[in-house]
């Protein structure tokens, strides 16, 4: 895993310094540096990744052309074509049973990666979406090669074993080439098929606009509910790691944004770099069943103390409330459709957790009440507000 901190957070570095010194997006935040893991740890993850950025950069033309979508709408049309594309293309071929096609379980949720990219892209005139493909290219080329270089038989008793390998694992591509491999990366990154963790990021993708279009509170992630509870399923530790994660980096966020007025990407930057790094030596005790959930759950908290942060306080409880409902949800359903691992969710201390699971669905329920209950008060002030100005 220190092989993959290490080159997230140089990647998210050098977006930081592109974007204060030439306004390059560099695809986006997490893009190129979470390529690079994924093209090191599956080799099929380069072509499926170019496929699904060039086939959500072609959909969004067509979408902008034909449709009113804008904006965030846009984002998330992105995302589904980015994710729809490779699961028709290399999903059929795999079908008709071309060897060495299989899309697993890992590539597939970073599938949602392109979308990004081809949004960026779609928001940049001719010459600075060229610059930025360019460098893009460029960084991501250069990660690849630092990491390739970085997994070896020489340094994988400091570098792949003080943490659960990732980029060492036994299921690492790069480590699988270059005879580096370590053991004790078994477990599975999500046990379900690619069909519904489709339809089950989708269906986080509905609910999240849902609850904003109807009452306007963004909830925690646009998909990192459905994805946390795909991996509690996979290692139940997953979830107090991330509730106390969001704490202290959102803390460590809010402070430094009053000390030295960082915001937007820069500050979303900064918050994943303290979440990255702070999982590293989180990896070394806490009990989880692969390195591939501890470093995608320490992404899913920078950006999620990031999302916390920017929210309008009066809006943070009411949004934790409903995303905790809806994790829990979430949670249940996919324990009803799948088969947990050995140390996942409601497996164990099943008392406990459906306690606490059902408490946060208490308390989201409750929550969302209030917020409709709400609206209808919304509509009837605006008409007496306007006439006394008329």
């Amino acid at each position: 895993m220190i092989v993959a901190a290490t080159l997230t957070v140089i990647g998210l570095l050098l977006g930081i310094a592109l974007v204060q010194s030439y306004a390059l997006r560099l695809s986006g935040v997490l893009v190129v540096p979470l390529f690079a893991v994924y093209v090191l740890y599956d080799f099929l993850a380069l072509p499926v990744f170019v496929l699904g950025t060039v086939a959500a950069y072609v959909g969004l033309s067509m979408l902008q052309q034909r449709t009113l979508l804008f904006g965030r709408q846009l984002l998330l049309a992105s995302m589904a074509i980015s994710m729809a594309a490779p699961l028709a293309v290399f999903g059929g071929l795999a079908a008709v049973g071309v060897p060495g096609i299989t899309l697993s379980s890992f590539t597939f949720v970073g599938t949602i990666l392109p979308g990004v990219a081809a949004y960026n892209y779609h928001q940049l005139d001719s010459d600075r979406r060229r610059e930025d493909v360019l460098v893009s290219s460029g960084a991501l080329v250069g990660l690849v090669a630092l990491g390739a270089s970085l997994v070896n038989l020489t340094l994988a008793p400091s570098l792949g074993r003080f943490t659960p390998p990732l980029l060492y694992g036994e299921r690492a591509d790069i480590a699988i080439a270059r005879d580096a491999t370590i053991g004790g990366e078994d477990a599975l990154f999500v046990d379900a098929s690619l069909g519904l963790i489709l339809a089950v990021i989708v269906l986080g993708m509905i609910v999240s606009e849902g609850v904003y279009g109807r009452w306007g509170i963004r909830l925690n992630g646009i998909i990192a509910l459905p994805l946390l509870a795909l991996f509690a399923l996979q290692s139940a530790a997953i979830v107090p790691l991330y509730v106390a994660g969001i704490a202290v980096v959102y803390s460590l966020l809010t402070l430094l944004h009053r000390t030295t007025l960082l915001y937007g990407r820069v500050l979303l930057s900064t918050g994943l770099v303290i979440a990255v790094v702070g999982a590293v030596p989180i990896a070394m005790f806490v009990p989880v069943t692969s390195a591939l959930h501890v470093f995608f759950t320490a992404i899913l908290i920078g950006v999620g103390a990031y999302n916390l942060h920017r929210m309008p306080p009066g809006h943070r409880l009411t949004s934790i409330s409903l995303s905790a409902g809806a994790f829990a949800i979430f949670a249940i359903g996919l324990r009803l459709a799948l088969s947990p691992g050995p140390d996942g969710l409601l497996v164990t201390q099943l008392p406990l957790q459906l306690t606490l699971l059902g408490a946060a669905i208490v308390a989201g329920g409750h929550t969302a009440l209030r917020l409709e209950r709400l609206r209808p008060a919304d509509r009837d002030r605006r008409p007496q507000a306007s006439s006394g100005h008329t």
